[in-house]
């Protein structure tokens, strides 16, 4: 490998890192939400919730998408680091100790993520800016803002053929503990389907293809308006 493909895999790889978080966060809002229930024609929910606090037996409890949302919101704002304060229920729980650890955790993964986005950041700048005092920082935008999308377009082939599978594998590498297997009757299962990992996953892969294409796509039209005479070996 030489010198400048090194240089465009190092500058894809951040990019991708950066993008995929911050892409993350985008969405995570309650607007991404109701936009995945509304695709697949989900207006409430249903949880379990005891009836009173003279009986606290578990029954099956209608949830407008409105309520969905608002428990949705409270936790992608905890999770992400927005807020201090995880979803707090007032009366009878809603979710469980153990359902309330696991978001803890998922709150530490989200953190290590968002350092490793700035970290990102921080490489991805320092490559295009030596890349720009030697002449092919456009270039090297260009090739590694493709190299990412295919590197992407990759990740997303294997999730549309595996999903479930590379989902329980996310899972067990960055929770080792095992505190992510809930049991069916899980209200954090109710509130977050399979209808909404697979929109979250699809979302944030497609928007992130479509920037990296739209990135190169500059960089190469800056390339053909402007003069270049460095041409990096490789």
């Amino acid at each position: 490998m030489t010198l400048y493909r090194a240089e465009v895999l190092v500058f894809a790889i951040a990019f991708a890192v950066l993008g995929l978080v911050a892409l993350a966060l985008v969405w995570s809002g309650d607007w991404a939400y109701a936009l995945l229930a509304s695709l697949n024609g989900v207006e409430r929910l249903t949880f379990l919730l005891g009836a009173s606090v003279l009986d606290p037996r578990p029954a099956s409890t209608p949830i407008d998408l409105g309520t969905a949302i608002s428990w949705h919101h409270a936790w992608a704002t905890y999770v992400t680091g927005a807020s201090d304060q995880p979803a707090i229920s007032w009366g009878l729980p809603v979710f469980s100790n153990d359902e309330y650890a696991h978001m803890e955790d998922v709150r530490a993964v989200f953190h290590g993520a968002e350092v490793a986005a700035v970290l990102g950041f921080a490489v991805a700048g320092f490559r295009v800016l030596r890349a720009r005092s030697q002449g092919y920082a456009l270039r090297l935008v260009r090739a590694g803002s493709v190299v990412a999308a295919a590197i992407v377009v990759g990740i997303g082939v294997a999730a549309v053929a595996a999903f479930d599978q590379l989902f329980l594998l996310f899972h067990e590498v960055f929770f080792p503990q095992g505190n992510f297997l809930f049991p069916p009757d899980s209200n954090l299962i109710r509130l977050y389907p399979e209808w909404y990992w697979q929109g979250i996953t699809a979302g944030v892969g497609v928007s992130f293809i479509a920037l990296a294409l739209a990135v190169a796509g500059a960089a190469h039209i800056a390339l053909t308006r402007r003069p270049n005479t460095y041409t990096p070996a490789g």
